[in-house]
C-alpha cells in the first residue's frame, strides 16, 4: 500500500481518476464500474486515463491504496491516539470506529476494500492480495495497542493480541456489510458494543473501569 505522502505527490489528473474510482467502486463494485464511468466522473478523457493506468484492474489497485491510506490517516490522527494509557486507546478506537462509520446520523457507505475482496478474491489475485494487505495493516495497528494494554494491565491473561485484533477487523467488515443490507448502522453499533464487553472480560475489567465515557 502506498503512503499518504506518496499519494499526495500524484499529478492532479491521476488523483482525480483514482478518487472517482474509489467513489464509484465503493458504490457499485468493480464489475459495475466502467473506465468510461470513471473518466466521466473525473472529467478526464480516455486518453488521459490510459496515460496513467493500463487497465481497470490497475486503477482498482490504486483505489485500494488511496482508500486504505485515507483510513489509516484518519485513525492515525484520531483523538484516542493522544491517550497515554494503551487500554484507553483500545476502547477509544471502538468509539472512533463507531463515529467514523456514520454514527447514528448517516448510513455507512461501507468499505471499498471489503467490497472488492468479496467481489474479486477468486478472479483477480493481485487485487485479492492488495485487500489482504490492507486488512493486515488494520489488524497490526490495533494489535500494537492491544499488546501494550495487555502488558500493562493483564500480563497473565491468556489471549493473543494478534488474534483479537483480527477478530476486530472481522467484526467491522461483517458489520459494515450487514449495516448496508439493513440500511441501518444499528447492527454495527450493537456488534461494537458486544466486542467492547468482550474486551472488558479479556482484561478482567468492569464497564465502570474503562467504560463508554472514557472511550
Amino acid at each position: 500500500m502506498q503512503s499518504t505522502a506518496s499519494i499526495s505527490e500524484w499529478p492532479e489528473t491521476k488523483r482525480n481518476l483514482v478518487d472517482a474510482g474509489v467513489r464509484l467502486m465503493r458504490a457499485r463494485g468493480f464489475n459495475a464500474t466502467t473506465v468510461d464511468d470513471i473518466c466521466a466522473a473525473a472529467g478526464v478523457t480516455k486518453g488521459g486515463f490510459f496515460h496513467y493506468f493500463k487497465s481497470k484492474e490497475e486503477i482498482a489497485k490504486a483505489a485500494v491504496s488511496r482508500f486504505s491510506a485515507g483510513k489509516s490517516e484518519d485513525f492515525r490522527e484520531a483523538p484516542f491516539r493522544k491517550l497515554a494509557d494503551p487500554l484507553d486507546r483500545v476502547f477509544g478506537r471502538l468509539e472512533f470506529a463507531r463515529k467514523s462509520t456514520g454514527g447514528t446520523t448517516h448510513l455507512t457507505k461501507g468499505c471499498l476494500v471489503g467490497m472488492l475482496a468479496q467481489e474479486l478474491s477468486f478472479t483477480h489475485p493481485e487485487l485479492r492480495g492488495a485487500c489482504e494487505d490492507s486488512f493486515s495493516r488494520m489488524a497490526i495497528d490495533f494489535e500494537t495497542d492491544l499488546a501494550e494494554a495487555k502488558a500493562a494491565h493483564a500480563p497473565q491473561a491468556e489471549f493473543d493480541p494478534k488474534e483479537v485484533a483480527m477478530l476486530y477487523v472481522t467484526i467491522i467488515q461483517g458489520s459494515l456489510m450487514l449495516a448496508k443490507t439493513s440500511k441501518s448502522n444499528a447492527v454495527l453499533h450493537r456488534n461494537l458494543e458486544q466486542f467492547r464487553q468482550y474486551l472488558h472480560a479479556l482484561f478482567g475489567r468492569s464497564d465502570r473501569s474503562h467504560g463508554k465515557s472514557r472511550a
